[in-house]
Order: structure tokens, then C-alpha cells, then sequence
């Protein structure tokens, strides 16, 4: 009887939330609320930081969602990369070979020609502060009061092409990643004022909403957690490439694409695992609300909404400070410390698929 109860209770435990076999003796559950086709590889995937708001970007067009899945409007653009939302989708931002800027009805509010095609974008909470990233360096634009559209108020240039870029809510803090490998922290005005050698390539970035831990992810599968002075808190590595990296508003939980979905917690232990096929391979992932959703889009044009039981995540088990009080008051650099967490391969998931394999072809006979 004993050998009866075992094997499909390991399969009840994959088949449970499509998040799957963590790390061993913690659980965390993810249920798909609802998925969308848009018939093009998704390029980028955005959630409002509310979490009431989605919006992906294909080469070809944008949408916007609202929480139940429903397409609220789309519209045309060219060479489209990335796209963001602020809070509560009054402004959604898309960037490729133009940088537009839409009110939450689809209605363009503004369009700017960049010198180069925009590879990533982001928005403050308030839809205030817009800064991209591309060959060219990186812009900031700012809305104030009473202004229709936004002007230029700050620039980068680091001579390194800038491929992702993240701000934090208020657009005090401004985090890119650069094709060299370079992590480059900038104030509101565009001024360097850290610069982290991971020795990597294809950096994906992104910064809490109160800006004082960044997450850091390559296609060279490493994982860089830094606070918000540039110090590496940890760096680990996983099983695949990563191709995108999102994280919490309060920094307590990061969200990988890498081809799948890993979520790690601020301690870079794996807490749970979304696989996919080869088709629908997830190459985004967006999840800066406290709300515990994971906006996805995958290589086959999917659009996947996740929730994640916040009651099944672990406690934080990272011992890192709230965020500082001062920002560098000049530009600093950092390098690799030596800060590695063991490798975080994902042994248990392994054995349930052999267990859940085992148990469909004794199923069979």
C-alpha cells in the first residue's frame, strides 16, 4: 500500500500550480490565471506596479491587459523591444525604432525618434520619469506639472551599448545593463555614480521599488544580487541562460525567464519552478508588484499570467539592511567579490520528473 500512496502523491506535487518542486523543504504554488495569443514572439512583457495592468510588445504591436486577461487596445509599431507601465496604467510606455507614450485608452500622447532602435525602457510609478536604453547610451525624460509631453532631463553615455534598464519608483535611482557585462547605477539626472563588473555578457537589470537592492542576471547563467551601493550581496549560478530578470517591489523575491520561470528568494535559494515546452519558451518575465503575479510572454507569442500563494513562500532568509539613508556621493567602482552561493540546480525536480514519468507508464500497463 505504502509504494500505491508514494508515486502519485509526487505527482500531485508537480502537478499542483505549475510552480514546482523547490528547493527542498520549502513549497511554492503558482496558478495560471489566465493566457492570451498574440501570434508573434513576445519581446518584452510589463506589469504595473499595482499589479491591475499588463502590456507586452511584439515587433509589430503593443497591447495592454487588464488583470483578468481582458485586451483592452493594441496598436502598431516598428521594430518593437520593450514596453513598461506605471501604476494603475496611466501611462504605458513601448520603445523600438520610436519611443511612444500612450494614456491608458491607447491614445498616443507623445512620440520621440531616438538617434538608435530602443532596446528597454522603464517607467516610474507615476508615469513622471521614462528612461531607455540603447546603442547610444541612455536618456531620461521627465513629465511636470502641467506638461503634455515629456522633456530630456538627463543622459548616460558609457560608450557600451545599453541593453535593459530599470528605475525605482520615485526615479531617484536608475539601474542599466550594458552588453560588456558593466552594471551602471545613475541618479535621477543620468550621473554615474557606481559602476559593477560582473566579467559577464547580456545583462538583464532591475531595482526594487524603493531602489535599494538590484538584481542582476546574464545569459551566461549568473544570478548578481547587489544592495544599493554596488556591493554583491551574493551572485549564483543556474541550470539555463537567462534572457530576462524582474523583481519585487520590496526586493524579497526575484523572477527569472530562462526559457522557463525560476523565482529565487533575497536569500538566492530557488523557491519554485515554471517549465514550458520548446515552442513556448518564455523569454519575459515582469513581476514588480507585492501582489504576487508574474506577467509572461513567451517565444511562441503567449501572453501567461501567474499567481504565486504568498502563505507558501519562505520567510526572507537575507540579512541585508532596508535601504540606505545616502547614495554615493561620487562615482565608484566595483568588482566581483567573492560571494558565491552554490549553484542552484534544481536536484528535486529532477527526481519528480523521473517519479511522475514512472508513474504514467505504470499507468500505461
Amino acid at each position: 500500500m505504502r509504494r500505491n500512496l508514494i508515486v502519485p502523491t509526487l505527482f500531485a506535487i508537480i502537478a499542483v500550480g505549475n510552480f514546482v518542486c523547490p528547493a527542498t523543504g520549502q513549497e511554492s504554488s503558482g496558478d495560471p490565471i489566465w493566457e492570451s495569443g498574440v501570434g508573434d514572439r513576445v519581446m518584452a512583457a510589463a506589469l504595473s506596479p499595482d499589479g491591475l495592468y499588463g502590456a507586452v510588445t511584439t515587433e509589430r504591436m503593443v497591447y495592454l491587459y487588464s488583470q483578468n486577461g481582458t485586451t483592452l487596445w493594441s496598436y502598431p509599431v516598428s521594430g518593437g523591444r520593450s514596453v513598461a507601465v506605471s501604476s494603475g496604467g496611466e501611462r504605458i510606455a513601448a520603445g523600438g525604432d520610436h519611443l511612444l507614450l500612450f494614456d491608458r485608452n491607447g491614445s498616443v500622447i507623445w512620440r520621440y525618434r531616438s538617434e538608435s532602435r530602443i532596446q528597454d525602457i522603464a517607467i516610474t510609478a507615476d508615469g513622471r520619469t521614462i528612461c531607455t536604453g540603447a546603442d547610444t547610451g541612455l536618456l531620461v525624460f521627465s513629465l511636470g506639472d502641467g506638461e503634455a509631453t515629456p522633456d530630456v532631463s538627463g543622459s548616460f553615455d558609457a560608450n557600451d551599448p545599453i541593453r535593459s534598464v530599470s528605475i525605482d519608483s520615485d526615479g531617484a535611482g536608475i539601474v542599466a545593463g550594458a552588453d560588456s557585462g558593466n552594471v551602471y547605477f545613475l541618479g535621477a539626472d543620468g550621473r554615474l555614480l557606481w559602476n559593477y563588473r560582473t566579467g559577464d555578457n547580456g545583462i538583464h537589470v532591475a531595482i526594487s521599488r524603493d531602489g535599494s537592492t538590484i538584481a542582476a542576471a546574464s545569459t551566461g547563467r549568473t544570478v548578481y544580487l547587489l544592495n544599493r551601493n554596488g556591493r554583491l550581496l551574493w551572485k549564483s549560478s543556474m541550470p539555463r541562460a537567462i534572457t530576462d530578470v524582474s523583481i519585487s517591489g520590496d526586493g524579497s523575491r526575484l523572477v527569472l525567464a530562462d526559457g522557463g520561470i525560476s523565482m529565487l528568494n533575497r536569500g538566492g535559494e530557488i523557491i519554485g519552478m515554471h517549465a514550458t515546452g520548446e515552442e513556448g519558451r518564455i523569454r519575459s518575465v515582469s513581476a514588480p508588484s507585492d501582489t504576487a503575479h508574474i506577467l509572461a510572454g513567451a517565444a511562441d507569442g503567449t501572453v501567461s499570467m501567474f499567481r504565486v500563494q504568498p502563505e507558501t513562500l519562505p520567510p526572507d532568509t537575507a540579512t541585508e539592511p532596508s535601504r540606505p539613508s545616502a547614495t554615493p556621493a561620487q562615482e565608484q567602482t566595483t568588482s566581483q567579490q567573492d560571494t558565491a552561493l552554490p549553484p542552484a540546480t534544481p536536484v528535486i525536480v529532477s527526481a519528480c520528473a523521473v517519479a511522475a514519468l514512472a508513474w504514467r507508464r505504470r499507468e500505461r500497463r
